[in-house]
């Protein structure tokens, strides 16, 4: 009867510890109001040497099983949920956001300039610290697009763009997409622009918004308008650049 009951105490042992090593730790999923979902691997954490697949490293110290509490990333800083270890020394600091929170890579509709793309892997690289720019210059999640106004006055992008922490937004075509246009002209062919070429020796603003809109416009402008310094005989004068009554061919194709 005794070895009866040491048998049972002895499977009973190895049933409860079976039970403990069989428990299924899943990934749990927040999500979050303007930083998208942030993923918590139970099996990556647990596997870290300071931890050594201890539960009690968290449970019920940081994380009581009950409790459905949700923390603020200024509660983190303090210490408190993650931050108790994700303090830089324990192991990497919260400042390293795009760890845990998905950072897109997002475009932007401009109706003028056509898709302007932001990439959030590129400034990342730059700066690993997303509190350069969250929440001080932009809000985590959408906000309010910026005049080209407002990022001279060193608002939104222009903050960093300014030519001396990074590229100047005069250098429009750094981030605007720029199409080559053609023109039919009715007895002179087509006429081709290459933003490609006029831009690798002006800035954007010398010609927008002074002498053209940003927007496509279906006006057209003739060579009489263009000889009084209108549009492209603005800087086609013969002086500045070859003059548009003496180059035509240098634009219009002749056969």
């Amino acid at each position: 009867m005794f070895r009866n009951v040491i048998a049972s105490i002895t499977l009973s042992f190895l049933v409860s510890s079976m039970a403990a090593y069989a428990v299924d730790l899943k990934n749990i999923t927040f999500a979050t109001d303007n930083a998208g979902k942030v993923i918590f691997s139970h099996k990556n954490h647990i596997r870290q040497k300071k931890m050594a697949h201890n539960c009690k490293a968290c449970h019920d110290t940081i994380y009581p099983f009950k409790a459905k509490a949700s923390y603020t990333m200024a509660d983190m800083e303090k210490g408190k949920s993650c931050g108790a270890c994700h303090d830089g020394q324990s192991a990497f600091t919260l400042k390293e956001c795009a760890r845990c929170h998905q950072a897109n890579e997002i475009t932007f509709a401009v109706q003028a300039t056509g898709p302007t793309r932001f990439s959030h892997k590129k400034h990342l690289a730059a700066e690993p610290d997303c509190t350069a720019c969250h929440p001080a210059l932009f809000a985590a999640g959408h906000n309010k697009p910026a005049t080209m106004a407002e990022m001279k006055q060193g608002k939104s992008c222009g903050a960093c763009h300014n030519g001396k922490a990074a590229f100047s937004i005069d250098n429009c075509t750094s981030c605007h997409p720029v199409k080559d246009r053609t023109y039919a002209i009715k007895g002179g062919g087509n006429v081709t622009f290459s933003h490609g070429f006029h831009t690798s020796r002006y800035q954007c603003g010398t010609c927008h918004t002074r002498l053209y809109a940003i927007s496509h416009s279906k006006s057209k402008v003739s060579m009489k308008t263009m000889e009084k310094g209108r549009s492209c005989g603005a800087c086609h004068d013969g002086k500045a650049a070859f003059s548009v009554k003496a180059n035509c061919a240098s634009c219009h194709k002749t056969t």
